[in-house]
């Protein structure tokens, strides 16, 4: 485990990173969980501290069974915490030199990573703005025995839920996929992935729906309220105590868990708006999807998480809806008539 200070948000709040990682709860996006400790060394108080799970190739045994032996995990530019990076180094100098709009080709890289955790890894990221991201705060990991797919794994996303560090404040969706940006924090070789899956028009309309669907769900604004009020609600008691031993600034840490809420309350208009401009979508339209009876209903593969949501999809990319029954329940069709569990409207 790792007891950590909150690094660059030390003196600031007590929350951002693993608040704004664990926003994926539900998603299969692999993060550090944890939960606050009160740390005395030696006797010495040293007030609040997150206690937090290492992200090696532990984690994977732990929470997977799998042998720390058989797993490739990799940081950014591909530096090798375990295993090897000459497959995945191999497939993005593929990448270079080929292009996502045909089929055969797309295919042969969905055969490589896994695309709902990709685009869940990816849509986590750009809801928080983490500005210190893709260049920086990468990994991915695969087991090797068996032989899986390549997923991402969250973590160090300090940069995020409304921190003022970076200068970079255009369109989110710009930066992840500059094709020009310096080496840190968006060089064409840390955005090169996500501008050739955006080539895919399969693929850009289930990332373009999707976020639609997460802007209502895991990033809509009372839920995220809700997680910091209980995250902060757990140390209360102890902050004061903790910003007396080390100095800290009661208004100023006060003043920056405002701008975490206000980040929270304003950010799903901002990506919403932003998602628009990018990709050049019409208005939206609203869509009430609603599962009457035991089953759920899934948006190009992502899976809803209550039973009823209205979501505003864009007019255009078409909506691809699968209705699952669940293990005790039947199939009965959609309200219209339509008796085909996947369709597209």
């Amino acid at each position: 485990f790792i007891l950590r200070n909150n690094g660059s948000n030390y003196e600031n709040d007590y929350i951002r990173d693993r608040l704004a990682s664990s926003l994926s709860e539900g998603l299969g996006v692999d993060y550090q969980r944890g939960r606050f400790a009160i740390v005395y060394y030696n006797g010495e108080y040293f007030g609040i501290h997150d206690l937090r799970e290492r992200s090696n190739e532990y984690y994977f045994e732990t929470h997977y069974g799998i042998d720390p032996d058989a797993i490739d995990l990799l940081k950014t530019d591909n530096i090798v915490t375990a295993g090897s990076s000459v497959d995945y180094v191999a497939l993005m100098d593929w990448l270079e030199t080929h292009h996502l709009d045909n089929e055969e080709n797309y295919s042969y890289v969905a055969s490589q990573i896994d695309i709902d955790n990709y685009i869940n890894y990816i849509q986590t990221e750009l809801y928080a703005n983490n500005r210190d991201w893709p260049a920086n705060n990468i990994k991915k990991w695969r087991s090797t025995s068996p032989n899986t797919k390549w997923k991402w794994f969250l973590y160090d996303m300090d940069f995020g839920m409304g921190n003022d560090y970076s200068d970079y404040t255009n369109n989110i969706f710009e930066f992840a996929t500059a094709e020009d940006g310096e080496g840190w924090p968006n060089g064409p070789e840390h955005t090169l992935l996500l501008r050739r899956m955006l080539e895919n028009e399969g693929f850009k309309t289930a990332f373009v729906n999707r976020m639609a669907v997460l802007l209502q769900m895991n990033f809509e604004s009372s839920r995220v309220l809700a997680r910091i009020e209980k995250m902060m609600a757990e140390i209360e008691a102890e902050i004061p105590r903790d910003q007396k031993r080390w100095g800290l600034s009661k208004s100023r840490m006060a003043n920056q868990l405002n701008m975490i809420k206000d980040f929270a309350k304003e950010r799903p208009n901002v990506v919403y708006n932003e998602l628009r401009e990018y990709f050049k979508l019409g208005v939206a339209t609203q869509m009430t999807l609603s599962a009457s009876g035991p089953g759920t209903i899934a948006v190009h593969g992502l899976k809803l998480d209550i039973p009823t949501l209205t979501i505003p999809f864009f007019t255009g990319p078409p909506v691809t809806v699968t209705a699952e029954a669940s293990a005790n329940g039947t199939w009965a069709g959609w309200n219209d008539g339509i008796t085909e569990q996947t369709r597209t409207v």
